[in-house]
């Protein structure tokens, strides 16, 4: 038994999950990303089986949530440093909540809109809120931590789409609206589990005036609008992937599952080792160059699948999938170091509102710069378009995150929760 329970204290501790509050955050992390994993997966096919909406309907439904979710992350962020991000975390969750139930309700395109901004603007305001939770109580190990959450989302958005399989298999109203309470539970059982972490008292007083010190922020402001471009890279697996397969390249529609597969379990596994040598903003700046230079190389791949047989286009698909994965991961880790080494302990909340405009904005508007630039008619010039604009932005982080460093004397970390 000694054993056993040294073995499992040495797993935990090498995940960085070996104190409470660290583990009701990953088990938090396990059931929201499941749940998405089913929405995310089925739940278009709701809205138009069932519902009765068109897909282009639906498409914009979810472009005008997205871009109305930007309202969210400065607001909320000034909030959660004001009041205390614990439990604005665990009222938007609350939102979420109300807002999944509702698209049961939906039975036009204006409801379906309506409930779409509530839940995005809730699903935003919440990830604004538990930033600065991830913040305190990872402490020094913060970004290391959230390493660890985002393996656990790739593992849970994985199996929530699992589960959306043998919803779409079923393929009935019931099945579907079993998917959408299922998802909506979930975000009931997180309001659960984020009160049972410590309570965390806000860092600056009530009457303390600091709004607006993020937009004020050049050199941050500079590395959000570089963070956004890179975050570009997000939609290409989801969204162009399967489209270029399809439209340009000879390899079976079929490569696509094992492309997400590699993906998912590459991040699975390797994130938090990505992580290991990024402890401060100037390494995590070098990080992010490297990251734009893999995500230009994975992107030459991409586009030169389109002039090949079958075989060897899929070859080129999955070496390019492994690559981006590999350039996906250095730039999360460089992304939560930036995140989290910029901001001061205080005003955690208003930066990762600004922070995050950048990557709603890539979200939002990703897709159809994607559609635009690669599935166009371009080719495989639109793909090295795209990579010369990652390695333009990834090569001027270093630069915006040394001006930032001479524009901020540097504190020690706040909060007590850090060793929680």
């Amino acid at each position: 038994m000694e054993q056993q329970k040294g073995w499992r204290t040495r797993l935990l501790e090498s995940v960085e999950l070996q104190t409470g509050p660290r583990r009701v955050l990953a088990i938090s992390t396990l059931v929201n990303t499941t749940g998405s994993g089913l929405f995310l997966t089925a739940g278009a096919l709701y809205f138009t089986r069932v519902v009765g909406l068109s897909v282009v309907e639906v498409g914009a439904g979810l472009t005008i949530a997205g871009f109305a979710a930007l309202a969210a992350g400065i607001p909320v962020g000034r909030m959660a440093d004001r009041w205390g991000p614990r439990r604005l975390w665990a009222m938007f969750l609350v939102l979420e909540a109300c807002a999944m139930a509702g698209f049961l309700f939906v039975n036009s395109f204006p409801s379906f809109v309506v409930m779409a901004c509530a839940s995005q603007f809730a699903a935003a305001a919440s990830q604004t809120a538990r930033m600065p939770v991830f913040r305190r109580i990872g402490g020094a190990g913060a970004t290391r931590l959230r390493a660890v959450i985002r393996s656990l989302v790739n593992v849970g958005t994985s199996l929530g789409a699992l589960a959306a399989g043998v919803v779409i298999t079923i393929d009935t109203r019931f099945a579907y609206t079993v998917l959408i309470l299922a998802n909506a539970i979930s975000f009931a059982v997180n309001v659960f589990l984020v009160l049972l972490l410590p309570k965390l008292d806000p860092l600056r007083a009530k009457s303390e005036s600091t709004t607006g010190v993020a937009l004020r922020d050049r050199p941050f402001l500079a590395i959000t609008v570089l963070n956004g471009i890179l975050a570009l890279q997000g939609p290409v697996l989801t969204f162009a992937i399967p489209l270029w397969i399809v439209q340009n390249t000879a390899a079976p529609r079929s490569i696509f599952a094992i492309l997400v597969t590699i993906n998912t379990v590459l991040v699975a596994l390797f994130q938090l080792s990505a992580t290991k040598g990024i402890d401060n903003v100037i390494k995590a700046g070098g990080a992010a160059r490297t990251a734009s230079i893999g995500l230009f190389l994975a992107f030459f791949l991409f586009g030169w699948a389109s002039g090949f047989s079958a075989t060897v286009a899929t070859v080129l698909l999955i070496v390019g999938v492994v690559v981006l994965t590999l350039a996906e991961l250095r730039y999360a880790a460089a992304e939560f170091e930036l995140s989290f080494g910029l901001a001061p302990a205080q005003l955690q909340g208003e930066y990762s509102g600004v922070f995050g405009l950048g990557q709603g904005l890539a979200a939002s508007a990703g897709p159809y710069l994607l559609a635009v630039l690669v599935l166009g008619g371009a080719g495989i010039t639109g793909w090295i378009v795209l990579g010369v604009l990652m390695v333009a932005a990834g090569l001027l982080v270093p630069a915006a995150v040394a001006w930032a460093e001479r524009t901020r004397s540097h504190e020690p970390e706040a909060g007590s929760e850090a060793k929680a």
